[in-house]
């Protein structure tokens, strides 16, 4: 994928500077991180190559920056053996992206959110950082809240409080757009299939939920002491169901604005029936489904951990009414019968700016939908902000966006926002076209499919630092041998005079650092393990137990990310490396590399163990591929008396039956959610399930052949006699068709699943999801 990279001067860069110049961030104050480098690093190489890859860093080490877990880092992270979290927030972020990019040609209007919503972020900061009437007023709001746990450095008030407020606000404002995309997608299928018939038909379509109340609803982890300090703090919230997102924006709203009770009550049942309003007037706010995701998932988080839930009901709660605000004030609140008028940012300023800065960012938007496609777009901007005004510029390569389009797109603002109360000189848009560019450069529209890596930023920042100092060691050690001998050429003189600490490297070579760092946990995920503590007592593994063909895939999918990391970052194929025009020879397929380069990439792969054992970690087995060799021992009814003993027997078989096993024990874990169980580790304490219904094991056993079904036909094989050289297998039917033996064997699978997990060799159990 080709990155976008910036052709006007502007100074957005300068804000962003600003901002980060004197910020001081909690973590790296009490634990000695240097977290603010990592997220300034990202935000710097997406302005200068933006593309959804150095978009996805943003989202990702913002995430991880604040991810919620059971530590407590205020006391420092001396005793803290939390290796890795799955981080559910940004499992959201890549469902809209996926949804986004593979429903385009099936709606007529749709534009880019992913890298939009990053942009709208990175324009928040712009502001704050240059305009010190808003920073007072977000200062006064928070200090004159009930809200005592602000961030502080040294005991005084820090703008980190704004960065996480403004994060979760502006990075998850737009998180339920799917919801708005097949409201579009069936109302468009349905209208093209009856207007195929007749244009007299008007058909329209929308959401409905069997039950809204459900979805509407945060897990109740901890019933008795969830609400009870929000209750104590505002009276009015005692009538509330404080589970229910929309209850809880409904109050925050109510306090906010200040509204009487007739108003408060009403903004609560029109809350609550959103839905069906929705229905009715024919629109989808994906703002209101934003929101509740938000509220849902931190919600969740916050009781599974036991945070102090003021951390929900103050911080995540303001973020989460903002982003329900964005859409719902000017479409519902200025209007009858709540007549709401011009939003001050003393009333709600995390709302007040992502109102601005949504409406405002509009560069660089890929088109998606057949008819956003075929209109001309913002390429760049020109951003002039201070205490008195804000000019944007927006800046066309070529063609129009339509007469009245800056006109209109301040009429929108100064009628939904009270903008003098920030910029005493006003606000002004205006457009510009550069009739000399003849094409406008457009984002690649290819799909990236990055997985979410579980290990807390704290370790990923470790092995990136080490990652570097490894390399330092061997530029270091191969400069001094070849000086000693007068054998240093100009190309090693220069890398050796660039070396430099972590901290020192370049914005880009930091996160290439990183990227490195987090494609360990990834990579070792293809192959069966993870990363843990040395004090896990399984066995550790080291290079020596790397087989040759795991070190080869591995090896090759380094080179591929390695590939995706440089074109997302604007490098292009080219005899002759050149840094400066960002021209490598290596970007090519991995049949395409030199056989030494091939090596070095083996190499990388081979000092993983090495690498971790560095910064006190280790590798091992996941338990679900234990449990792949446990279920493998039980098919062939063999009694195997140690982890080490059956891996070794599990290894003498072909590599396509190793395979399938282990698609096999993965495909156990997604099918046992579908009906409401979860594999856990043994320290779980929710109680284990022993047995599981018979309709539970049959949907299981049919479900579990459908899958090994497909995936031996994608291997090559087809029905026929059990020939393994010809590849064909009897059993390749539909589960109706299938041998009933055949199918009491798949039964028996789950039915000894549970005796399987707790096998001590294994350590899992099998518990009710939450």
């Amino acid at each position: 994928m080709m990155a976008k990279e910036r052709a006007t001067t502007n100074n957005i860069k300068e804000y962003v500077d600003d901002f980060f110049k004197d910020l001081v961030l909690f973590d790296d104050y009490v634990n000695n991180h240097d977290y603010k480098s990592l997220l300034k690093s990202g935000i710097d190489v997406f302005l200068d190559f933006e593309s959804d890859y150095t978009a996805k860093d943003i989202y990702r080490t913002f995430l991880m920056i604040y991810q919620i877990t059971n530590e407590d880092k205020s006391e420092g992270e001396k005793n803290i053996n939390v290796v890795s979290e799955p981080n559910i927030l940004l499992n959201l972020v890549e469902v809209m992206e996926k949804y986004e990019k593979n429903t385009g040609d099936l709606i007529e209007r749709q534009r880019d959110h992913f890298i939009h919503s990053v942009n709208v972020f990175i324009l928040g900061l712009a502001i704050y950082s240059q305009n010190e009437n808003y920073r007072e007023i977000f200062r006064n709001h928070i200090l004159s809240s009930k809200y005592e746990k602000h961030y502080r450095i040294d005991g005084e008030f820090s703008d980190e409080e704004f960065l996480y407020r403004w994060g979760i606000a502006s990075l998850f404002h737009d998180i339920g757009y799917p919801f708005e995309i097949i409201g579009k997608q069936l109302n468009k299928i349905i209208g093209d299939s009856v207007k195929s018939i007749s244009n007299s038909y008007d058909v329209a379509v929308s959401i409905d939920f069997k039950d809204f109340n459900e979805f509407n609803s945060i897990v109740k982890m901890d019933p008795y002491d969830f609400a009870d300090s929000y209750r104590d703090n505002y009276k009015r919230s005692k009538i509330l169901d404080l589970y229910r997102p929309t209850d809880i924006m409904a109050h925050k709203i109510a306090y906010d604005f200040q509204l009487d009770e007739q108003k408060f009550k009403l903004l609560t049942s029109h809350l609550n029936n959103f839905v069906n309003y929705m229905q009715e007037n024919r629109f989808i706010d994906h703002g209101f489904y934003s929101s509740i995701l938000v509220l849902n998932s931190y919600g969740k988080l916050m009781q599974k951990h036991d945070k102090d839930y003021d951390f929900f009901f103050y911080p995540i709660v303001d973020s989460a009414t903002a982003i329900l605000l964005h859409n719902y004030y000017n479409k519902t609140l200025q209007k009858s019968p709540f007549n709401l008028k011009l939003l001050s940012p003393e009333t709600n300023p995390i709302a007040f700016l992502l109102i601005l800065c949504d409406e405002l960012q509009e560069w660089n938007r890929q088109p998606f939908g057949l008819i956003d496609k075929r209109k001309f777009h913002v390429n760049d901007l020109i951003l002039d902000i201070d205490n008195d005004k804000m000019d944007v510029e927006y800046i066309l390569n070529f063609g129009s966006m339509g007469l009245g389009f800056s006109k209109d797109k301040k009429e929108f603002i100064y009628d939904v926002l009270d903008v003098e109360s920030i910029f005493r000189k006003g606000l002004s848009v205006i457009t510009d076209v550069k009739e000399d560019v003849e094409h406008a450069v457009m984002r690649d529209m290819d799909i990236l499919d990055i997985q979410v890596p579980s290990v807390l930023l704290r370790n990923v920042e470790k092995l990136a630092i080490e990652i570097h100092e490894q390399y330092v060691d061997l530029v270091t050690e191969e400069y001094e041998y070849k000086l000693a001998r007068g054998e240093v050429d100009n190309k090693l003189q220069n890398k050796y005079d660039s070396l430099c600490s972590f901290k020192e490297l370049s914005p880009e070579l930091k996160m290439s650092n990183i990227r490195q760092a987090l494609s360990i946990p990834k990579k070792l995920n293809m192959i069966g393990c993870e990363i843990a503590t040395k004090s896990d007592p399984r066995t550790a593994i080291t290079e020596d137990d790397f087989e040759e063909n795991e070190v080869l895939n591995l090896a090759i999918f380094e080179h591929q990310e390695w590939c995706e990391e440089k074109r997302g970052t604007g490098w292009t194929k080219g005899d002759e490396k050149d840094e400066e025009k960002r021209i490598s020879p290596y970007l090519v397929s991995w049949d395409e590399l030199d056989e030494y380069t091939k090596q070095v990439d083996k190499d990388a792969v081979l000092k993983i163990p090495y690498l971790l054992d560095c910064v006190g970690l280790k590798i091992v087995r996941t338990k679900i591929r234990l449990l792949t060799f446990k279920m493998h021992e039980f098919y062939e009814n063999k009694r195997i008396v140690s982890q080490s003993s059956g891996e070794n027997e599990f290894r003498e078989l072909p590599g396509y039956v190793q395979y399938s096993n282990y698609k096999q024990a993965d495909f156990i874990v997604q099918i046992l959610k579908e009906r409401g169980y979860e594999l856990v580790s043994l320290d779980d304490k929710r109680p284990s399930i022993s047995s599981f219904s018979r309709k539970d094991i049959e949907h299981f056993a049919e479900r579990e052949h459908y899958a090994w079904y497909m995936l031996k036909f994608n291997l090559g094989w087809r029905y026929g006699e059990n020939n393994q050289k010809c590849k064909t297998n009897s059993n390749l039917v539909p589960w109706e068709k299938l041998d009933e033996k055949v199918k009491e064997n798949n039964r028996n699978t789950f039915i000894h699943l549970p005796m399987l997990c707790a096998d001590p060799n294994v350590g899992l159990k099998i518990v009710r999801s939450e």
